[in-house]
């Protein structure tokens, strides 16, 4: 059967190569293509592939939130980061946000069609040159009781407030712990924080 395909990339260039090296491929049929993130949700919804490929630094919506998007109306579609960088960030926040892997653009072809059968598996697919972070990057340890403890609670709904007090602090050490928690986990507020936490087994 063959794996139905879209790509969402803003530079055409790249876009058109993409679709054609993946065109060649007996078990991958390219039905769209993309260049915004919004473009890419919008191609997911009329033509339901089974993978979509998204670059992460788009305008209109960048890659990590389309993926986003995706996984919370079409949970059954798999999407794969497509990106030059090799960033820590950009990797926690993609899969956090429900991306089945992360590839690069000097990935070979060969290795980008492992990618997407990979995620039609329902398998995650982490590039060759950063899979030996990733132990370090989602340890669990790496943030301490207190700041878990601080999550578990904002997760329950409490505010700073209620949070300081039930942990004996100050409102504001709360705060400068929020700080020190979106760094760590690469989080952009506290529903970010607790969705990664959740993600990650953290909390």
């Amino acid at each position: 059967m063959m794996i139905r395909v879209i790509v969402v990339e803003d530079q055409w260039l790249v876009r058109d190569a993409l679709v054609a090296l993946l065109s060649l491929q007996p078990s991958i049929e390219v039905v769209g293509s993309g260049a915004s993130g919004k473009e890419g949700v919008a191609l997911v919804s009329e033509l339901k592939p089974d993978v979509a490929l998204l670059d992460i630094q788009m305008a209109d919506g960048d890659g990590i939130w389309a993926v986003r998007e995706i996984h919370r109306l079409f949970p059954s579609i798999r999407c794969l980061l497509l990106t030059t960088f090799a960033k820590d960030d950009y990797l926690r926040q993609g899969l956090a946000a429900g991306a089945s892997g992360y590839v690069l653009k000097d990935t070979p072809t060969k290795e980008v069609v492992q990618a997407i059968e990979a995620a039609l598996a329902n398998q995650t697919w982490i590039a060759p040159s950063m899979q030996s972070r990733l132990s370090e990057m989602f340890r669990p340890d790496r943030l301490n009781d207190r700041e878990r403890n601080m999550l578990q609670l904002a997760e329950k709904g409490a505010t700073n407030r209620e949070i300081a007090a039930q942990l004996f602090l100050a409102e504001g050490s709360v705060k400068n712990m929020w700080t020190e928690i979106f760094s760590k986990l690469s989080a952009k507020n506290r529903v970010e924080a607790i969705a990664i936490a959740r993600n990650q087994g953290i909390i």
